[in-house]
């Protein structure tokens, strides 16, 4: 067997490796977002957060996502073909603000605006829950990050 042969193979194997990687993390991902699109809170470690589906009913959640970023815990829901962005977000803010203790930390405007944030300290002392929200006219992004700090500094 020749070297052009040799290189050929490995490759080729490693294209099918990538490409298994791929397929079974969107596999995993489209399994979590099934099992979890009905869920009444966001977890976040030992946070619990309400969720779109317990304040406004089945949304259709095409995008998750969770990672670490400078020693912060963050988890990404995206939804998409919502029929009234506004109400929707509206219900939510209130719900998290009377019900949950959250606090604004950014304008909010929904009528000037496309994105604004919330937080509440961490039942983990010393940590914070920063919730931001960026919106369209059919579509919105919940970011939820816990990580060091307080509600003492807004």
């Amino acid at each position: 067997m020749n070297k052009k042969n040799i290189f050929l193979n490995i490759a080729l194997i490693c294209l099918v490796i990538i490409i298994s990687i791929i397929v079974v993390y969107l596999l995993f991902t489209s399994l979590y977002i099934l099992k979890n699109k009905d869920n009444q809170f966001y977890s976040i470690e030992n946070e619990k957060i309400p969720s779109i589906y317990k304040v406004n009913g089945k949304r259709n959640l095409y995008y998750y996502r969770t990672y670490k970023s400078n020693n912060n815990r963050i988890k990404v829901y995206k939804y998409k073909n919502v029929a009234d962005v506004k109400s929707d977000l509206s219900n939510y803010v209130n719900e998290l603000k009377d019900n949950y203790n959250y606090k604004y930390t950014s304008d909010i405007d929904l009528n000037n605006s496309n994105s604004f944030e919330l937080s509440n300290n961490s039942i983990e002392s010393g940590y914070i829950i920063i919730i931001n929200i960026k919106y369209t006219d059919n579509s919105y992004t919940i970011k939820i990050t816990k990580g060091k700090g307080n509600m003492t500094i807004y």
